[in-house]
C-alpha cells in the first residue's frame, strides 16, 4: 500500500502557477523575501516524493554551498521531518527520501563535484552569481539521459547571464517565466517597503524590489561602460582575421581558474576576438589550446609572478611557455587600481566579439568592490570570486596593448590614470615599454 505523506507547505498565491507548470524549465525573478527559495525547496520535495524513476536525484545549488547550506539546508530538514529516510547527512547536505529519492545540496564554486554526475532536477539559486559555464558545461548534461528539469532563480543584478536566461524564457515555448515585484506581489506591507525605501539607495531598491535590469549595479567596475559597449554596438560579431596576428594576455591560476583573452590591433583600435577559462588543469593544457586555436601569436603577455619557480617542476611558468617556443613578453608589475584605471580607460575605445567572448563579457561585468558589512560602504579593493580571473587577464591586456596598426595611431582618452593632467592609457604604454621587464623569445 502506498504511503499518504503530508508535505507542511502551503505556497503563495503567487508561486501556484510555478508549482503547476509543465513545462521543463523555470526562470523567476522575484523581490527580496518573496519566498522563492522556499517554494524551491519545496518544488524538489514534492517532486522528488512523486518521481516514479528509481534511484532519482536532486539538487539544489547555490553561488557557493556554504552559502546554500544557510540558505536552504534548515528549510529542507524541516521540509521532510517526520517522514524522510534516515537523519539527515550533515556532512554532505543530503536528505533520503522514503522512495529512494534524495536531495542534496551544492555550490556553484565547486562545480567540478558535481561533473559526471545526474539528475532529474535541480534549482539554480542566484544564478547571476555563479560562473556562466557551470551551466553549460557541467549541470545541463547531469540532467540529459533523465530529461530532468531546472529552475533558475535570483533578484536583478543587471543585464548579466541570469537576464539572458530570463529573456529566454520569456520567448521559448519550454520555459516557465515568473517576475515577482514589491510594489505588486502585495507580499510584504505598505510600511515595510517604506522601511526598506528609506534604507537602500534608489538603484538598490530598484534592482532588488523592483526587478528593474536598468537599474546601476553598485560596487561594479566596468558593468555602466559593458552596458554603453552593448547599446553603441562595440559588443557583437567581430570574428577573428586569419591575415593579422593574435595577441593574448592570460591570468593564470594556481589554486583557482586561468583566463586568457585573445585580440588584434586593426586600424580601428584593438578587438578581443577570443576568450577562453578553465580551471584545475595543468600547462599542457593550455599549451594545447593555444595550439588547436590556430592562430599566429604575436606574443603572449604573462602575469609578473609567473616568472618565480614552483616546487613541482623547479622552473618557473614563462621558462615552460619558453621551452614550447611561445613568443612570451611579462606584464609590468603595477598597483591593481592602475590597471583598473587602465581597463576603464581602454573599454570605449575596443570591440568585443559576443559569441566567443561570452564567458568574459560577464566576468567584466560582474567584477566589482568588495561590501564591507559592518560599515556598509564598499571597499577599495576587488572581490575575489569567479568574476576576478578573466577580469585580472583583461587588466594585463589594458595594460600592454597596443593602440596602433599599419602607423595609425588612435586618439586616446585624455582622463587621469596616476596623475590627474599627467597620465593617459597611451602615456602608461609608453613607460611600461622603456622599463626592462623584457622580451622573452626563442
Amino acid at each position: 500500500m502506498a504511503q499518504s505523506i503530508t508535505v507542511p507547505y502551503e505556497p503563495r498565491s503567487a508561486f501556484i502557477d510555478f508549482h503547476q507548470r509543465n513545462s521543463r524549465f523555470a526562470a523567476l525573478v522575484c523581490h527580496r523575501r518573496a519566498g522563492k527559495t522556499v517554494s524551491c525547496v519545496y518544488e524538489l520535495i514534492i517532486r522528488a516524493l512523486r518521481t516514479k524513476k528509481k534511484r532519482a536525484k536532486f539538487a539544489y545549488v547555490g553561488p557557493y554551498r556554504q552559502q546554500a547550506k544557510e540558505i536552504a539546508w534548515e528549510y529542507l530538514k524541516e521540509g521532510t521531518d517526520g517522514f524522510r529516510k534516515g537523519q539527515p547527512r550533515e556532512s554532505d547536505l543530503k536528505i533520503t527520501l522514503p522512495n529512494g529519492s534524495t536531495i542534496q545540496l551544492y555550490g556553484a564554486d565547486n562545480a567540478d563535484a558535481m561533473r559526471g554526475l545526474y539528475f532529474d532536477g535541480v534549482v539554480c539559486d542566484e544564478y547571476g552569481d555563479w560562473r556562466p559555464s557551470v551551466w553549460g558545461e557541467i549541470l545541463l548534461p547531469t540532467l540529459m539521459d533523465r530529461k530532468g528539469w531546472a529552475v533558475f532563480i535570483g533578484t536583478m543584478k543587471g543585464k548579466n547571464h541570469f537576464y539572458h536566461v530570463l529573456q529566454r524564457a520569456k520567448n521559448e515555448p519550454d520555459w516557465h517565466y515568473m517576475e515577482l515585484k514589491a510594489s505588486e506581489s502585495g507580499i510584504l506591507s505598505e510600511d515595510d517597503l517604506k522601511l526598506m525605501q528609506d534604507e537602500m539607495s534608489p538603484e538598490q531598491y530598484q534592482q532588488e524590489m523592483e526587478c528593474n535590469p536598468d537599474a546601476a549595479v553598485q560596487g561594479t567596475y566596468y558593468a555602466s561602460l559593458i552596458a554603453a559597449m552593448e547599446r553603441e554596438g562595440n559588443i557583437g560579431e567581430f570574428p577573428y582575421d586569419p591575415n593579422e596576428m593574435v595577441h593574448c594576455a592570460a591570468d593564470l591560476g594556481f589554486t583557482d581558474s586561468t583566463a586568457f583573452w585573445f585580440w588584434q590591433i586593426t586600424s580601428e583600435g584593438p578587438v578581443l576576438i577570443d576568450y577562453h577559462e578553465a580551471d584545475g588543469k595543468d600547462i599542457e593544457y593550455y599549451f594545447k589550446m593555444l595550439d588547436d586555436k590556430g592562430y599566429e601569436y604575436a606574443d603572449i603577455w604573462l602575469p609578473h609572478d609567473a616568472g618565480a619557480k614552483t616546487f613541482q617542476t623547479g622552473r618557473s611558468t614563462i621558462e615552460q611557455f619558453i621551452d614550447a617556443k611561445y613568443p612570451v613578453k611579462k606584464v609590468p608589475r603595477l598597483a591593481v587600481q592602475h590597471g583598473i584605471d587602465a581597463a576603464r580607460m581602454i573599454l570605449p575605445k575596443v570591440r568585443i566579439d559576443k559569441e566567443n567572448c561570452y564567458v568574459g563579457i560577464e566576468a567584466l561585468r560582474a567584477y566589482r568592490r568588495q561590501f564591507n558589512e559592518k560599515t556598509q560602504q564598499y571597499a577599495n579593493t576587488p572581490l575575489h570570486d569567479w568574476a576576478s580571473n578573466g577580469s585580472d587577464a583583461f587588466r594585463y591586456f589594458s595594460l600592454v596593448t597596443k593602440t596602433e596598426a599599419e602607423g595609425v595611431v588612435m586618439e586616446q582618452e585624455r582622463q587621469p590614470l596616476i596623475k590627474p593632467s599627467e597620465y593617459t592609457l597611451h602615456d602608461l604604454f609608453k613607460e611600461n615599454e622603456k622599463r626592462d621587464y623584457g622580451i622573452l623569445r626563442l
